[in-house]
This record gives structure tokens, C-alpha cells and sequence, in this order.
């Protein structure tokens, strides 16, 4: 019986905080103020091993549609060993908007992509620092749709990234939609948070801040040794500071999509670095995460009791069917926001999925080690 009363009061919660994330959702971008303003923007990248993206890349981010004397490229060469030296020389050469930095060592305090992008920032002479990767495509509005938000007073400001995918065969096509409504999921949760002024995630594929954001809070320090975490754990410690207001980019024109290449071994080791982070979230968030571990345990305790008839299968659909509808609306709420319903269809599959899914890499990437492109 204390079992059930444990359950049906994590349904509660669990319930309460989607709510609460849709209700953000509606919140989000709320004006500040209104300033018209071209900000001067610096674009930063750090690239390792990049060079079958790179010039797809610079060549968008060229193209941009914005004044071409408010906004500079930084490129900074995180100890590539392909071609990528080659065609950061032959675009610097040719466009003096470009600024190439190579960097050969890493810090013990500064570790993996945050030295390269400290190394940029470094650099840096614009007022803003928009940041993506080597393996995105920016649209030509991009730099003119993120100032924007900037404009309304916004201090940081989270962008979307949906995924491209360019596999062939049924079943990657399959895959990469699954992939598309947990990224959908993701940045919906994102944007709820941020409706709240409240940061809990971001990808490094579209993400911006002001300099004296990173100036105040000391860079990465404190974060500087985890492998990972450029993106989400500095702005869980920008919103730790309460200093700053964070908004999300929703307009169509900042999207950044990325490219779907990675192997299922890739993607295994990708779902268990960000596993790992869970321990080095501020206690707030490690504690929601937690409390979404254990109601999904136990979810899935019940359906196993059900399963071998050790209760009934009343018992379980009760909460599974709360727990189904509260994810759909959010993820309504999401492909309304991103214009993403196409994600929508496979979400029976995934709602079935999802508890052992989270389960399993939570504790993988707690107890595990991953590899990655360091």
C-alpha cells in the first residue's frame, strides 16, 4: 500500500511540473524592453577533426543578413589532425571577417571543447557571442533573428536546433524521427524552464550570451574539468547567479539545424555522457531528475507486478495513462511551438519506451565511463 501512495504521489508531481514547464512555454520572451539595436556580434566555433563540415559552414555564416561590419568568425583548431588546418588558412586568407585561432594543449582546469571556446572568446570583439558547430546550417536570417531577442532586453539567449537527417534506409529513417521527438522534448522542456527565467538545458549548436555574462561569472570556471557541459551546465550556473535574463529564440529564422551522421555506437556513448552530467547538476535540478528516476522505476516495477498478475493491470494504467497525457501535451505544446507535429507520430512508440530508456542510461552514464571526441 505505501508503495502506491509513493507512486500516485510522484504522478502527482510529475504531473504538476509538465504543467507548470506548459504554462513557461507561454511565458516565454515576455518584453523587457524594445530597443532596436545591430549588436555587435562575435561567432565563435571550436572545431576538432571538422574538416567534412567546415566550409558548408563558413560559407552560411558568410552569408548572413546582417551588417557585414557588426559581425565577425571565430574559428579556434582544437588539435585537428585531418584538413581542417587547411581550409581555416585558405578561408582566413580570403575573408578577413574570419579569425582563426589554433590551440595545441589543454589545461587540467579546462578541459575538452570549453578551452577551445575560452581561446575564442578570448578573441572576441563583439558586445554578443553566438556560438554553434561545425556540423550546422544556419539559415541567412540567423544572426538578424537572434539579435532580435537580444533587442527585448534578453541578456542570454537559448536557441533551437532541430535535427537534419540525411541516413538512408527505413530503418535509420526511423530511427532519426525518434531522435527528432526526444530532441523536440528536450528544447520544449528548455523553453518552459526558460519561460520562468529558470535554465535548465541548451545545446551548444544555438546558444548566446553577452561577453560580460561570461566576464562576471568567471567563464567556465567550476565547470572547467567536466568533460562535457559547455552549453547546459553554464547556464544552469548563469541561472544559479540570478543576475540575468535569459530568453528563448522561437522564431523559424533561428533555428540551426544539424547534421545526423553518428553510428549506434555514437549514439550509445552520446546518451551516457549526458547520463554523467546528472551528478554535476545544482541541487534543484539533480533533484527533479532524481524524483523522474525513481517515479519511473517505479512505473515500471508496477507494470512487471502487473505482468506476473502480482497486482492488478488497473493499477498500472491508472498512472500510465496520466503520465501519457501530461507528455503529450507538452509535446503538443512543443511541435506547436517548432512546428514539429511530424514527431507526433511516433510517440506511442517512444511513451512505451521511455521509462526503460531513461532508466538504463541514467544509471549508465552515472556508474559508467563514455568515450568521446575530447
Amino acid at each position: 500500500m505505501i508503495f502506491f501512495y509513493i507512486l500516485y504521489g510522484l504522478t502527482a508531481l510529475y504531473s504538476l511540473f509538465l504543467l507548470f514547464l506548459i504554462v513557461g512555454t507561454f511565458r516565454v520572451n515576455r518584453s523587457i524592453s524594445s530597443v532596436k539595436k545591430n549588436h555587435n556580434i562575435s561567432v565563435i566555433v571550436a572545431a576538432r577533426n571538422e574538416d567534412k563540415h567546415l566550409s558548408a559552414l563558413l560559407n552560411d555564416l558568410l552569408k548572413q543578413e546582417y551588417p557585414q561590419d557588426k559581425f565577425e568568425i571565430i574559428i579556434t583548431n582544437d588539435r585537428s589532425t585531418d584538413k581542417t588546418d587547411y581550409i581555416l588558412n585558405n578561408f582566413s586568407r580570403k575573408y578577413p571577417q574570419i579569425k582563426y585561432i589554433s590551440i595545441q594543449d589543454e589545461l587540467t582546469e579546462l578541459i575538452g571543447k570549453k578551452r577551445a571556446l575560452t581561446e575564442g572568446i578570448k578573441h572576441a570583439q563583439g558586445e554578443v557571442l553566438l556560438f554553434t558547430d561545425a556540423d550546422c546550417r544556419p539559415g541567412k536570417f540567423w544572426l538578424r533573428s537572434m539579435n532580435r531577442v537580444f533587442s527585448r532586453g534578453f541578456d542570454v539567449v537559448v536557441g533551437y536546433s532541430p535535427l537534419k537527417c540525411q541516413s538512408k534506409g527505413f530503418g535509420k529513417r526511423i530511427i532519426c524521427i525518434l531522435k527528432k521527438l526526444e530532441r523536440l522534448a528536450i528544447f520544449t522542456l528548455s523553453a518552459g524552464s526558460i519561460g520562468w527565467n529558470w535554465g535548465i538545458t541548451a545545446t551548444g549548436r544555438n546558444f548566446a550570451y553577452k561577453k560580460k555574462v561570461f566576464e562576471s561569472i568567471n567563464g567556465f570556471e567550476g565547470i572547467g574539468h567536466i568533460p562535457s557541459g559547455d552549453d547546459d551546465l553554464f547556464l544552469q550556473k548563469i541561472s544559479k547567479s540570478h543576475s540575468y535574463k535569459i530568453g528563448f529564440a522561437t522564431h523559424p529564422d533561428s533555428y540551426v539545424p544539424s547534421i545526423e551522421e553518428k553510428s549506434h555506437s555514437q549514439t550509445f556513448q552520446q546518451e551516457k555522457r549526458r547520463g554523467s552530467k546528472w551528478q554535476y547538476y545544482p541541487v534543484l535540478i539533480k533533484s527533479v531528475s532524481l524524483l523522474a528516476f525513481i517515479f519511473l522505476l517505479l512505473l515500471l516495477i508496477t507494470f512487471v507486478l502487473a505482468l506476473a498478475g502480482v497486482v492488478t493491470w488497473r493499477s498500472f494504467l491508472i498512472v500510465f495513462l496520466v503520465k501519457s497525457l501530461l507528455d503529450f501535451l507538452i509535446l503538443l505544446r512543443g511541435a506547436t511551438i517548432f512546428r514539429e507535429y511530424i514527431s507526433l507520430l511516433v510517440f506511442p512508440f517512444v511513451e512505451v519506451l521511455y521509462a526503460p530508456y531513461f532508466i538504463i542510461f541514467g544509471l549508465l552514464g552515472t556508474l559508467s565511463k563514455y568515450k568521446w571526441k575530447m
